[in-house]
């Protein structure tokens, strides 16, 4: 039996009275809203392309020229048309975000219980970055005195500035450290 087809002159199409186009289509006893639309022609497309999500045959469809569901989407002008995947990803996305939530709450709920625990776990990371942008400096350092020897001593000479603050910042021999720069 073909779809009704009703004032509109399309199928899952109704004339508001606004003026617009309202589009639906069944599906497994439940009414899916396809949205509003300022023309019936966008209407109708949009039913078409849902009826093509729902594997429906082509005498279901409003224009029986689509080939293809790609090309009645692109028709439509538009992808309301929430598939399986796209709602998974939704809803992995709206868990993700309330387990952010639910950690924010619980470090906020740390803080305000164990002041002391937070200054001290700030201070300590904070001393750590220190320490690690000493190494770095240390090394950029290094290399920089590497590479001025590399030069050659006719370069850098006594009186230059830059010699001396090579001469300072170079790591010497007695402090114990133990990082090898021979692979600079």
């Amino acid at each position: 039996m073909a779809p009704r087809r009703n004032s509109s002159g399309f199928v899952g199409v109704r004339a508001r009275p606004s003026g617009t186009f309202y589009a639906e289509i069944r599906a497994g006893g439940a009414r899916l809203t396809l949205g509003t639309f300022a023309t019936v022609e966008q209407a109708a497309r949009a039913y078409d392309a849902a009826a093509w999500r729902l594997r429906r045959p082509r005498q279901q469809l409003n224009f029986k020229d689509c080939a293809s569901l790609e090309e009645a989407e692109f028709l439509a002008g538009f992808d309301n048309l929430v598939t399986t995947e796209q709602r998974r990803r939704r809803q992995q996305l709206q868990r993700r975000l309330a387990i952010a939530q639910a950690d924010e709450r619980a470090m906020e709920a740390r803080a305000a219980a164990f002041p002391q625990d937070v200054l001290d776990e700030r201070a300590f990371y904070a001393q750590k970055k220190a320490e690690r942008r000493a190494a770095k400096e240390a090394i950029r350092a290094r290399k920089r005195f590497i590479e001025a020897q590399e030069v050659g001593p006719t370069t850098i000479d006594e009186n230059d500035e830059r010699w001396a603050d090579l001469v300072l910042t170079e790591p010497s021999e007695s402090s114990g450290s133990n990082f090898d720069f021979s692979d600079f």
